[in-house]
């Protein structure tokens, strides 16, 4: 009995630790210290900075949280949506498309080259014919 055939292009487990192992979104990422920096002679007073840090952290986490809840599974419904269209248009009306375009241009490049050699070649040959009778000779004095 034949095993079955794996699909080649079978997504990945889920991995939940790295959520971004391809770096898609590493512009996006924004630390306390990547928005804020006090330089030396201008330092708030220390109770002052460490509550802007986990206020700065505490608004972002839950408001990225709750965005995420808001527009997480409707914008991943609404892009699986866009991705299978690109993907559907490409099978099936794209790579058609440009294989059409590849038979045509091979006819364009034979016709093409049939008529570059046909104007081209006597004037190549009778140059080089008349190019051949050159001799050079080395008179040493």
């Amino acid at each position: 009995m034949a095993e079955p055939k794996s699909i080649p292009n079978e997504p990945m487990p889920l991995d939940m630790d790295n959520r971004d192992p391809n770096n898609l979104n590493d512009h996006v990422r924004v630390l306390f210290e990547d928005a804020f920096g006090e330089p030396e002679g201008s330092h708030s007073i220390p109770g002052v900075w460490s509550m802007s840090y986990k206020t700065f952290n505490g608004v972002k986490n839950c408001c990225y949280i709750v965005l995420s809840v808001l527009c997480g599974c409707p914008l991943a419904f609404c892009w699986a949506l866009e991705f299978a269209c690109v993907q559907c248009c490409h099978i099936w009306m794209v790579g058609p498309c440009i294989h059409i375009w590849k038979i045509n241009v091979s006819c364009m490049k034979m016709f093409y080259s049939s008529c570059v050699h046909c104007l081209c070649d006597p004037c190549w040959e009778a140059c080089g014919l008349c190019l051949s009778l050159i001799r050079v000779q080395n008179k040493n004095g």
